[in-house]
């Protein structure tokens, strides 16, 4: 009886086993892919003048800027009239965001900052972008491989976008990078993979734990879905999605990191947000969870802003402070 009892036991175990899948949070060749992905882009800048203009105190211009696999981003620049050497700020955009139109300059409050030049970016498939590669099924673009996978160009063009910030004449050495939701993880992506990015303000940051997201919920069910109707393995959906779960970029940022979440959001939950947080490599980061409900709700908290602001003001490099 003893002797049935211990083979029914080792039966169910190895089932245990071979039926349970236990992805890694981190492939062991993520650096290799990333440091291939930077070599296929090389650290050159090609961009145009487009648009050009005078608002206020500042000269603004719309920029297009080759990107990875001839990808065309676009980038509108406002910089101060007034000679001198200035930070530089770059805001991602969130998910499906950007201005589409040439004629309407987006983001006008952020680009009208004082004493600053402020960059306001158009990746692949967003805004102006999406002239070359459309938004539609933008979630599931290519994922069938990390290869080409959206998300790779994607993080590539923050890449670029801070290349490009440190050619522009006026800018004095500060290269902030900042966005909400999709645009949090573009500037950790940047911020990562670009030694030139001197700091990072990353808000309810997409692509944070991506494995414990609620399989329910949107992104989660999408990238599901998609694999249910290609008769993928979940296991190459996991494996794929590791390369871009901005966790796994955490250990490779040393600048000044501040990040901002809220108590509750069914997108970027903040338990992944603190997970994020811990793992970033720099000693010099901070963290605010704004006690609000909703994807985003944090980005109207008065506190979390004037937060936001005074940690930026006290990371400047301290030669360049204003």
């Amino acid at each position: 009886m003893k002797t049935k009892f211990s083979i029914l036991m080792l039966c169910l175990f190895l089932v245990s086993i071979f039926s349970c899948y236990n992805p890694k949070q981190k492939p062991e060749n993520f650096d290799d892919f990333w440091q291939s992905s930077l070599e296929e882009l090389n650290g050159e800048v090609t961009s145009t003048i487009i648009k050009d203009s005078i608002i206020n105190d500042k000269r603004v211009t719309l920029r297009s800027i080759d990107s990875y696999k001839n990808a065309t981003i676009y980038a509108w620049v406002a910089e101060p009239i007034e000679p001198g050497q200035y930070p530089v700020l770059i805001k991602f955009s969130g998910f499906g965001r950007g201005n589409k139109s040439k004629k309407n300059i987006p983001s006008k409050w952020f680009l009208n900052q004082k004493k600053r030049i402020n960059i306001t970016v158009d990746i692949r498939g967003q805004g102006l972008s999406t002239d070359q590669i459309k938004f539609k099924d933008y979630l599931t673009k290519g994922i069938e491989h990390k290869d080409e996978y959206i998300y790779r160009g994607a993080f590539l063009d923050a890449v670029k976008a801070v290349d490009f910030a440190n050619t522009l004449p006026h800018g004095d050495g500060n290269i902030i990078v900042l966005g909400e939701g999709q645009g949090g993880a573009l500037a950790i992506a940047a911020s990562a993979l670009n030694p030139n990015t001197t700091m990072c303000i990353a808000s309810f940051p997409f692509f944070t734990d991506i494995l414990s997201y609620d399989k329910t919920k949107w992104p989660m069910k999408i990238w599901i879905h998609e694999t249910k109707e290609r008769g993928w393995e979940l296991e190459d959906l996991h494996e794929t999605l590791s390369y871009f779960d901005v966790l796994n970029f955490a250990d490779k940022i040393e600048a000044p990191f501040f990040l901002r979440t809220q108590e509750t959001d069914t997108v970027t939950p903040k338990e992944g947000a603190i997970k994020l947080f811990n793992t970033i490599k720099s000693n010099n980061k901070n963290l605010y969870i704004t006690p609000c409900s909703g994807h985003g709700c944090s980005s109207k908290s008065i506190l979390a802003n004037k937060m936001e602001q005074i940690f930026i003001k006290e990371n400047l490099k301290s030669i360049y402070k204003r």
